[in-house]
């Protein structure tokens, strides 16, 4: 490892941090989240993002929107990784939870992050690149490691919005029962009056769909236009989503949603093994590479 490819690499490895809160994002209270595993992340995040870090020179060069990059990355480990927390947290006893109203929060959060975070990655790759410095098993590594993001944040992003598409419906049936009990059992559909978009959690919860709907297309329009398996995946995604506007009306809705959100489950299976198989051996090379320069600084 070179020290250009030291610095690339220590960007990735607070991109890889940031996208494995995405398993936060699917709590549903049956997965067991270990303090130990949330420990090591945040001290990897920390170490890699501190002051005079490749991705803090990074962040100065880039003006506002580096300042921006940091200060967002800083609030994120705070929030996630760090104690006391704000999303996720350690009880007295030990156990990882995530605070259920802030998931769509988490979301668009790491969405964001990530896209300034593969900026720089990919900027890094284009440079190495011109200046014949870049190797190609390290560009594999890069590249399948932010195919396998923007896949599995992709089925994240589906399985959040479907959740949320289904919320809103309950919440607005409950809301026509109650209007059609205090309004003598009329018929909602039939009162011009009668509006779901009047009741404030409504509103709330069509706005969080919002939010996360932005956060997909982003997920699944800022990756390599040219990866066919990719692509398919995600057409099958934008044209199923024709549910939200009601163009698509599916007699079975559940059966629905699981198709819906499993158009990228091949491409995870067939690259997670990959993916973190490359990055592992380059933080391998990484911290191999700190403690050679670490030892020559102490014989200076």
């Amino acid at each position: 490892m070179n020290e250009a490819e030291r610095n690339v690499t220590s960007i990735m490895a607070i991109a890889r941090v940031v996208a494995n809160a995405l398993t936060y994002c699917l709590d549903d209270g049956t997965v067991n989240f270990t303090k130990e595993d949330r420990d090591r992340k945040c001290r990897i995040i920390k170490s890699m993002s501190g002051p005079n870090t490749p991705f803090a020179v990074n962040c100065e060069k880039n003006g506002e929107i580096g300042k921006k990059l940091a200060e967002d990355t800083k609030y994120f480990i705070e929030d996630v990784y760090d104690d006391p927390g704000r999303i996720v947290t350690v009880d007295l006893h030990g156990k990882v939870n995530v605070e259920k109203s802030l998931i769509v929060e988490l979301y668009t959060t790491i969405v964001t992050l990530r896209n300034g975070l593969e900026a720089f990655l990919l900027s890094a790759l284009k440079f190495l690149k011109d200046n014949n410095s870049l190797e190609e098993s390290f560009e594999t590594t890069i590249k399948n490691e932010i195919r396998y993001y923007h896949s599995f944040a992709s089925k994240v992003g589906t399985i959040l919005l479907s959740r949320k598409f289904i919320e809103i419906n309950e919440n607005a049936n409950t809301y026509a029962q109650s209007y059609s009990k205090s309004h003598g059992n009329i018929d909602p559909r039939k009162d011009p009056k009668f509006n779901p978009d009047d009741d404030p959690s409504i509103r709330m919860l069509k706005n969080e769909f919002r939010k996360l709907n932005i956060a997909l297309l982003t997920v699944l329009n800022n990756y390599d236009k040219e990866d066919e398996e990719f692509r398919f995946a995600r057409n099958n995604v934008l044209s199923d989503s024709e549910i939200f506007s009601g163009k698509k009306r599916p007699t079975d809705v559940n059966a629905f949603f699981g198709i819906y959100t499993s158009y990228f489950d091949k491409i995870i299976n067939n690259s997670r093994k990959e993916a973190e198989e490359g990055v592992h051996s380059l933080s391998a090379d990484l911290r191999e590479f700190e403690a050679a320069r670490t030892k020559a600084k102490e014989e200076k």
